[in-house]
């Protein structure tokens, strides 16, 4: 079909051509007005999650080693240190639940390496929450007795997971945690404990 008009400087044209294109245009605008919205929503997403992360920037945990008993039993040849150790944990933030996982702890108490049989069950501490964590250490059969200076032994202990920041609905990505305190503990016949120490609490 051709379209007539009375000008004669423009000469006759097919509108067959411009109806079988339109339907194509149609769904070409309608793809990328989807596409459109779909970016537009997923950076408000991604912005609205930075603002809350640079205006909330939840702090580390504050680590303290409440208490710790050494058990020593044995001879000169034949020692097994037990220690039973309970930490303190502290999250400072008003806005943020501390989530944490995979926790395993380990010590050494007066060069005698311990080791926890099983992890530390995971935790979820609400803000500005205090939590106590119990880990009970172990030194394999057969080792030497706990050696230091003055009567004392020195405790270190090593606690090792992950560690994610819930805020409302959002949860961050796992970040690396490593606690690790340092006690002396006054060296007795049998068991001796520790007072309460600060711990270096690291978040990567």
């Amino acid at each position: 079909m051709s379209l007539i008009t009375d000008d004669p400087e423009h000469s006759p044209r097919d509108c067959s051509r411009f109806r079988s294109s339109s339907p194509g245009k149609h769904r070409h605008r309608r793809r990328r007005a989807a596409l459109i919205a779909v970016s537009s929503t997923v950076a408000s997403l991604v912005s609205l999650a930075l603002i809350l992360w640079l205006t909330l920037r939840p702090s580390g945990p504050r680590f303290s080693l409440l208490a710790a008993t050494a058990t020593v039993a044995g001879n000169a040849t034949t020692v097994v240190v037990v220690v039973d150790a309970a930490l303190s944990a502290h999250n400072p933030n008003a806005h943020a639940t501390a989530l944490y996982d995979q926790l395993q702890a380990s010590a050494s108490y007066g060069g005698v390496a311990l080791g926890a049989g099983a992890p530390l069950p995971p935790l979820e501490q609400p803000d500005q929450g205090d939590a106590v964590l119990s880990a009970l250490l172990t030194s394999g059969a057969g080792g030497r007795l706990p050696g230091g200076g003055g009567g004392r032994a020195l405790l270190r202990m090593r606690v090792e997971g992950r560690l994610r920041w819930k805020v409302a609905a959002w949860v961050s990505a796992r970040h690396g945690l490593t606690v690790d305190c340092v006690a002396a503990v006054l060296q007795q016949q049998g068991s001796s404990s520790s007072p309460s120490s600060q711990c270096a609490t690291h978040v990567l």
